[in-house]
């Protein structure tokens, strides 16, 4: 019984709340979970981005509000443990899209990438769209939080800010879609 208990315990620590992590991307879409200094200060999060504090860009903020969507939204287990998940600056997040792609296969989700690749069956609100210029390890990409799902998703990211944006937003620029999906 006991055993039981601890790894029901165990699934439910690491149970990923889609909907909590929309909401966290809803929430702070707009207005960065940031208190406005210093870009890689926890106050309570990081913000790489240059649209809300006026920062000089550092690259984007892309990955790393995906990440708080993940984590602090969507209670996903930390995106730390060694290369690519470095867990950087607060303990929590991923900075850059390429890497939060290969950390988030590392954690067991599911990937499927292809020149203008159509969304998977199983993609729900709450997986994540990487977004690549070159190829699909190109590490000029973009990462995004599906927000609605079906045959035409939609997605929230920072720099720049989109919300509830079709998915084919970057067909031009950014040409190969990897569809990231939890398990």
């Amino acid at each position: 019984m006991k055993v039981l208990l601890i790894i029901s315990f165990l699934i439910s620590t690491f149970a990923y709340d889609r909907n909590g992590a929309v909401r966290y991307a809803s929430n702070y879409a707009r207005t960065p979970n940031h208190t406005c200094g210093n870009y890689q200060k926890c106050t309570p999060c990081s913000y790489w981005g240059g649209e809300a504090c006026g920062y000089a860009s550092q690259g984007g903020d892309c990955a790393n509000f995906v990440s708080q969507c993940l984590v602090l939204g969507g209670g996903h287990e930390k995106l730390k443990g060694g290369h690519p998940c470095r867990g950087y600056p607060c303990g929590f997040e991923e900075i850059g899209a390429n890497n939060l792609g290969e950390c988030l296969k590392k954690k067991g989700w599911t990937s499927t990438c292809g020149y203008h690749q159509e969304p998977p069956s199983n993609i729900q609100i709450g997986d994540v769209l990487i977004y690549h210029s070159g190829g699909c390890t190109s590490s000029s990409a973009h990462a995004t939080l599906v927000t609605q799902a079906g045959s035409q998703p939609k997605i929230t990211c920072h720099s720049s800010v989109q919300v509830n944006t079709p998915y084919t937003y970057m067909a031009n620029s950014k040409p190969y879609y990897q569809w990231l999906h939890k398990n």
